[in-house]
């Protein structure tokens, strides 16, 4: 074998190897069998590749103020479900439900957005609508 094709090879396969290792599973991050629901203001938007991403300010039952990490489907993804960049905002207070990470308490994949006119949006992948 040409020493050139070789080390394309080689580099081929490194690249794969490194796109399918930066993937995580739901399944091991998420707990599936007990959603919850959140209410608080919004106090970071992030609405960018990998996931989508809203910090939520919430109050505890022991009245202690605690950010929570939010995470959605892709921008392409929510877009086509009618969400926008401008959606939630900073500031507006939204009930988020959804799966709470195994290890970190404090962590959500969203399944449903409740705004602050009452109006809901999914983040939900056919995938999910197809396992339950």
């Amino acid at each position: 074998m040409k020493p050139w094709l070789a080390a394309f090879l080689t580099n081929a396969m490194l690249m794969v190897s490194v796109a399918a290792n930066a993937h995580h599973s739901y399944a091991a991050e998420f707990d599936r069998d007990s959603p919850q629901t959140i209410e608080g203001e919004v106090v970071e938007v992030w609405f960018r590749s990998p996931h989508v991403r809203y910090y939520i300010k919430v109050t505890d039952k022991d009245g202690n103020e605690v950010i929570w990490d939010t995470r959605g489907l892709t921008p392409v993804k929510l877009v086509r479900q009618g969400w926008m960049k401008d959606t939630i905002k900073v500031g507006d207070k939204i009930r988020v439900y959804g799966h709470v990470g195994h290890t970190n308490k404090t962590i959500m994949s969203i399944l449903d957005v409740t705004l602050p006119d009452g109006s809901v949006l999914t983040s939900r992948s056919v995938a999910y609508d197809i396992k339950n």
